[in-house]
């Protein structure tokens, strides 16, 4: 990402690698932590459909807000300290909310922990990036794109299981033990006053409203940013209420800890597909067409749930595949390391943007037209997403693509 001459031009340090996609992946568990538990919070809280489908994705909030400024908040205050500081603040909102607070303080604690969210999904990728070898960077900007499917997986084996036997506030209590842990080794890990974990000082003096406005007029940081969206408009919410139209309790399980799996397949297969036989861009019309596909498919496969439950599975494994695509994208449209770094501010912004207004939309369409509703809002997000992969292609990769 940046010019320092380190170690990390040669060899990739795997271990803190994988100890920031961990990172990650608690963060993320934010999101799937309040989707799990659903059907739950919706019985305790009696706050409605809508409102408690933005209880998930109210976390999202405050990266819609700041988004791009935030990779120049972050790299004044550091990039160790804010990735520590926002899971220790992580941390402590989620023991906040084991104690089940009155809705209202629930949505507070949601709230603040945006801000924790935010905070590592901008120094992790960034950190990921400067510990990685050239030739390793690829492959663990690919790792780094699953951890939110990673985030669903788990919650969906583990969180669940915590969640029938012992209840929403010891999920919550879980979730804490687990993010602080992580903050934790990260603290003892994590060398103090590494220059590859602070900017340089030149781009760090820039207006940050004039970056921002530079960023937004840019289509190269612009496009890959968007075509994300749409994915993020959909993925909290197809694992949130696709599971839901499945009666069969145990195969109910089984879809919720199967569907994160295959979009993380779907990520894998997108980057492998971008690097050896086409162009991001198509990768990520030929998604939006599949995810299209699927969904008409599973409006008529209601009654039969087992064919249910394997269209639902490609819906999913092609939606990751637009994960793989539009990461693919960045490094093939961005023209310098400068641009790379916007975009992925401008990613994290968009990306909360969608996981924002995704779920309450999906909540009170389904609430409305029941599974035609979920259907139609598919559709119209692909279409989106789908045309503006295609407006994408008239833009030619640079040389130094994944």
């Amino acid at each position: 990402m940046t010019g320092h001459t380190s170690p990390y031009e040669t060899k990739t340090a795997w271990l803190e690698v994988i100890l920031l996609w961990v990172a990650g992946i608690s963060a993320a568990m934010q999101f799937a932590k309040f989707s799990i538990s659903y059907d739950v919070l919706l019985a305790y809280y009696q706050e409605g459909a809508t409102l408690t489908g933005a209880a998930i994705s109210v976390v999202g909030v405050v990266g819609l807000i700041f988004g791009v400024s935030a990779g120049v908040i972050v790299g004044r205050v550091g990039y160790r300290r804010s990735l520590i500081g926002a899971l220790a603040l992580g941390a402590m909102m989620s023991f906040l909310e084991s104690f089940m607070p009155s809705f209202e303080l629930m949505m507070v604690c949601r709230v603040v922990e945006g801000f924790s969210q935010l905070g590592v999904v901008v120094a992790a990728p960034t950190m990921i990036a400067r510990l990685s070898a050239p030739q390793h960077r690829s492959i663990t900007m690919g790792l780094w794109g699953t951890f939110f499917g990673v985030a669903f997986a788990i919650s969906g084996l583990f969180g669940d299981m915590i969640l029938r036997h012992y209840g929403p506030g010891s999920l919550f209590f879980s979730h804490g033990l687990l993010i602080g842990g992580v903050a934790g080794v990260l603290f003892f890990r994590l060398e103090r006053n590494n220059p590859l974990y602070e900017n340089e000082k030149g781009s760090v003096q820039t207006k940050i409203l004039e970056q921002m406005s530079l960023v937004y007029r840019n289509p190269r940081c612009l496009l890959p940013a968007a075509v994300f969206l749409f994915y993020t408009c959909m993925f909290v919410s197809l694992l949130t209420y696709v599971p839901r139209l499945i009666e069969d309790d145990h195969l109910k399980s089984i879809v919720r800890t199967c569907l994160p799996l295959m979009s993380i397949i779907g990520t894998f297969l997108a980057g492998t597909l971008s690097q050896y036989t086409m162009r991001p861009q198509n990768v990520a019309i030929m998604a939006y067409s599949l995810i299209a596909i699927s969904a008409i498919a599973l409006n008529f496969l209601l009654v039969t749930p087992v064919l249910f439950c394997i269209v639902a599975g490609v819906m999913v494994l092609s939606a990751g595949m637009v994960t793989g695509s539009a990461m693919s994208m960045i490094p093939a449209l961005a023209r310098n390391p400068n641009e790379q770094a916007q975009t992925y501010g401008l990613v994290a912004q968009f990306g909360n943007l969608g996981s924002t207004i995704g779920p309450p939309s999906f909540a009170a369409m389904i609430s409305l037209l029941g599974a035609q509703g979920l259907v139609i809002l598919v559709l119209v997000f692909c279409l989106c997403g789908g045309s503006l992969s295609l407006i994408a292609k008239r833009f030619k990769n640079n040389s130094h693509s994944l």
